[in-house]
């Protein structure tokens, strides 16, 4: 079963780690929810107050993960930034060329910080995106190698968990957990 490590933190934008977690979950992935937040801390208070009670925190997590996923919300982004284990992760994700997934202000305030995007095509959170030097304003852009997913905000929430689902499972599995949320119903 393949793994995921989604990062929650306090401000973190509720509807995109949510998403990803459910999409993920439908697809048959085993979801690690990380607190980034103080040692030992393990719930989170997200941008719009919805309460998550994580599975551990950051500083506990190690070993493989198949993508890591970081949510946008300014002050969630700026605390996933200043995570320096969150960032160790994220560069042994890179160097193993493993997946690596952000949206909203996370692209510009985390990945291209920490120095995870450089010339490869992005998408953030319009005012968000100044770090990224090849940024797109498509709603979820994916990098030419396949192992960066972004997405530009709340609205594509869906699309940008697809997408991931996409990439790690195949689009036959992508498709029938789209099919299953009504997504592709025309009204």
């Amino acid at each position: 079963m393949k793994q995921a490590l989604l990062a929650y933190a306090n401000g973190s934008e509720d509807i995109e780690i949510t998403a990803v977690a459910d999409v993920l979950s439908r697809g048959g992935l085993n979801i690690t929810k990380a607190a980034v937040a103080p040692s030992g801390t393990v719930e989170v208070k997200l941008a719009h107050g919805t309460r998550v009670v994580c599975d551990r925190n950051i500083e506990d997590c190690s070993g493989r993960y198949d993508v890591i996923v970081i949510p946008g919300g300014l002050k969630g982004a700026q605390a996933c930034a200043d995570s320096a284990k969150l960032k160790a992760l994220l560069q042994d994700q890179q160097e193993h060329s493993r997946l690596i997934a952000a949206i909203c202000a996370a692209p510009g305030f985390v990945l291209a910080h920490d120095g995870i995007i450089t010339t490869q095509r992005a998408t953030g959170y319009p005012g968000c995106t100044d770090g990224i030097s090849n940024c797109t304003t498509k709603g979820v852009e994916i990098s030419e190698d396949g192992l960066i997913i972004t997405g530009k905000g709340p609205a594509y929430s869906l699309k940008f968990a697809l997408a991931i689902l996409k990439a790690l499972e195949g689009p036959v599995i992508a498709q029938k957990v789209a099919a299953g949320m009504l997504m592709n119903e025309q009204n």
